[in-house]
């Protein structure tokens, strides 16, 4: 605490923030206005392949989408009836929830499993995949596997993030923004659709291996890409622009929050509870389905 009254710096999407001795100084931050060739390459693709998102364009106005990751919290995870699912990655190995949507945008999250990630409900499940912005970028998902995916969408992502543009708001037109993590480009195309509101789930934020818990025979080649509280700053930066954008006409809701508690609304289901008693000793909200339905 003292370190912290002596000097702490702060950062959001628009300011620098600092404390320095109890004195609280803000500043606005000074942002790269410049416009490259990546950005020019970014914004002719997106123009040129994102039109098939106009579909989407409010397309679950007043239904509950649930976007799904693999942090271990997700083993306490109860369904959240007739909603919209989105999986992340190699998140269709939860068998027991059904996905009509799975998203990817690095090769090494389902390179270990391409084939499962093609044939998961190859006819109903659409799977939404991200291309960088750079032809020759090792994480890049392969053509091959995309040309395989039966129904698809393809997105461009902007490998950085340009001035005034901190998330893509028109997709059919607008390249996805890079935010350090597959879930924002689900968020993005989430909030284009309009939802009443959105339920996160399997995000726990926390360092450490564990974010594909459910596939306990995965090769793990890079230990660091597993760690995901580098991924809080991002959080934060969300939630600004949502709170500018979208919290009027939709709510984001944690289910079971780890490292995320307090960004968002919380609700917990009752295993997760009885699992951590000692981590939840303030009154918190169990999520049931009449509060679902309200």
């Amino acid at each position: 605490m003292l370190k912290n009254w002596i000097y702490k710096k702060e950062r959001t999407l628009r300011h620098n923030k600092y404390t320095i001795f109890g004195i609280k100084i803000s500043k606005r931050r000074k942002l790269n206005t410049d416009i490259n060739l990546w950005d020019l390459r970014s914004y002719t693709m997106a123009a040129a392949l994102h039109r098939s998102f106009e579909k989407y364009r409010g397309a679950y106005s007043g239904r509950d989408i649930v976007i799904i990751g693999g942090g271990p919290s997700l083993k306490y995870y109860e369904d959240i009836p007739n909603s919209i699912k989105i999986g992340l990655n190699l998140a269709y190995k939860m068998d027991n929830i059904n996905f009509d949507y799975l998203i990817a945008q690095d090769n090494f999250s389902i390179e270990e499993d391409v084939e499962g990630f093609i044939n998961y409900k190859p006819d109903d499940c659409v799977k939404i995949i991200g291309l960088y912005n750079n032809p020759t970028d090792y994480e890049r998902v392969l053509e091959s596997t995309i040309g395989r995916c039966k129904k698809r969408e393809i997105y461009i992502l902007n490998n950085r993030r340009v001035h005034l543009a901190p998330f893509a708001t028109d997709i059919s037109c607008e390249p996805f923004v890079w935010f350090c993590g597959t879930v924002f480009a689900a968020l993005q195309f989430a909030l284009y659709t309009s939802p009443r509101r959105i339920y996160l789930a399997g995000f726990d934020c926390t360092d450490g291996i564990g974010h594909f818990f459910y596939d306990n025979n995965r090769i793990v080649r890079d230990k660091s890409v597993y760690d995901l509280y580098h991924q809080y700053q991002s959080w934060k930066d969300f939630k600004e622009y949502f709170d500018c954008m979208h919290a009027t006409k939709t709510e984001i809701i944690s289910v079971n929050p780890v490292n995320l508690k307090g960004l968002f609304k919380d609700v917990y289901t009752q295993s997760y509870i009885d699992a951590h008693p000692e981590s939840l000793k303030e009154n918190v909200e169990i999520i049931s389905e009449d509060k679902i339905n309200a």
